[in-house]
């Protein structure tokens, strides 16, 4: 946290009143089209096209990629200094208006689908928590790689629990994913290695050796530093298990009530009152079991950030989710959903001015090919799974 004594505006807002025009305009057009998509006609029989579900599922990604962007505006801005709040401050904002606007939505609704939503809520709230456990020893770049991972361990877990086969062009798309958001976080410098690439070809033969051995002296040190795993790496571990099971189980609840009417409604509305209550829980515990005053959230460019991160990218956004799992697979959804970074890398440096570098460029190319790859993998259903039977 920082403190400041002068008034501290890291987005110069003092000054960007059309900006705010700008968002304005911008949330309310994406709530009209998100009130059109909640307005859809559940009992219409008629099955989602599996690419119509991969669009939205992409979608989704994006929209969860302004999550990171506006989450650091929430918690970066201050306009009256000192500015001294927890995390959970704005993560109880946003799944507080999360909860509060899902909560009509569960009333007279059948009690096994409610709970059913409680049950992925409280998944999803597990990656949410460990993640921002596991903030406070490691880098967020490695944080994000460990989330990432989810792209591996879906597929897996869909196998050893469901029982569904393993595509190897799924296997292919996941590794490839997780290789892009390795290079995307900075976890591999591109740029020094094509310097070092360069230079090797360009000297003598015992040079290149040299200067070869040299470099992997160094990346063994770097993987070795990275492999090491520390509590803080053993704590991001709930990502991809707490986000991979939740995926998972809306496509088991979406497919085993798929005769009732908006249960995929229901279920979204569900999750939001989970994640909700658990984020009060935390910022309780935070405040020493009180709840916090947000009263200073009463501010303009806030309530902007909040209604967006808190209706948008969650209310509408995990029911979009449910309703592209109706046809798409949970490994489908992870495997899109590794595309998140790239378009947070895009929104961060629009809203916060972050700039790209090489490695945005090629991490990101290499992200979005792994989706490519996996959306591509149902089209050839000639290809064995890994783990059919003989």
């Amino acid at each position: 946290m920082r403190q400041n004594r002068g008034t501290f505006d890291p987005l110069n807002l003092s000054s960007s009143d059309r900006r705010d025009k700008s968002l304005l305009r911008s949330s309310s057009a994406s709530s009209n089209i998100a009130y059109d998509v909640l307005e859809t006609n559940e009992k219409d029989k008629q099955p989602l096209g599996p690419w119509a579900a991969r669009g939205i599922l992409l979608l989704v990604a994006v929209l969860w990629g302004t999550n990171f962007g506006s989450v650091k505006y929430l918690e970066t801005l201050c306009l009256h200094p000192p500015c001294h709040h927890f995390p959970s401050e704005s993560a109880l904002a946003r799944f507080g208006v999360a909860a509060l606007v899902g909560l009509p939505f569960l009333l007279g609704k059948q009690k096994e689908i409610i709970l059913a939503g409680f049950e992925c809520g409280a998944l999803i709230s597990a990656g949410y928590i460990t993640q921002a456990m596991a903030l406070e020893s490691i880098p967020s770049a490695r944080c994000a790689f460990i989330c990432s991972l989810t792209v591996v361990v879906v597929p897996f877990m869909s196998a050893l629990l469901d029982g569904k086969p393993i595509k190897s062009m799924h296997l292919i798309a996941g590794i490839l994913a997780l290789g892009g958001v390795g290079i995307l976080e900075g976890l591999v410098d591109v740029k020094q290695l094509m310097m070092a690439s360069a230079t090797s070809s360009g000297h003598g033969v015992l040079h290149a050796a040299h200067g070869g051995s040299s470099h992997i002296i160094h990346a063994a040190t770097a993987a070795k530093s990275f492999f090491g795993l520390s509590k803080g790496d053993l704590i991001a571990l709930g990502q991809p298990f707490g986000f991979g099971l939740a995926f998972m189980r809306i496509e088991h609840y979406v497919e085993k009530y798929k005769d009732t009417d908006n249960r995929i409604m229901t279920m979204s509305a569900a999750q939001c009152l989970a994640v909700g209550f658990v984020s009060l829980i935390w910022a309780m515990h935070d405040y020493q079991w009180h709840i916090p005053d947000l009263a200073y959230m009463i501010e303009p460019q806030r309530l902007i950030a909040i209604a967006w991160t808190g209706i948008v990218t969650t209310v509408i956004a995990i029911y979009m989710e449910g309703f592209a799992l109706q046809t798409a697979t949970a490994t489908e959804a992870a495997i899109t959903f590794a595309s998140e970074p790239v378009w947070a890398s895009l929104f961060g440096a629009w809203l916060l001015h972050e700039r790209m570098n090489t490695n945005s460029y090629v991490g990101g190319t290499i992200i979005l090919v792994a989706c490519l790859l996996g959306s591509l993998a149902d089209i050839n259903s000639s290809e064995p799974p890994l783990n059919a039977d003989e």
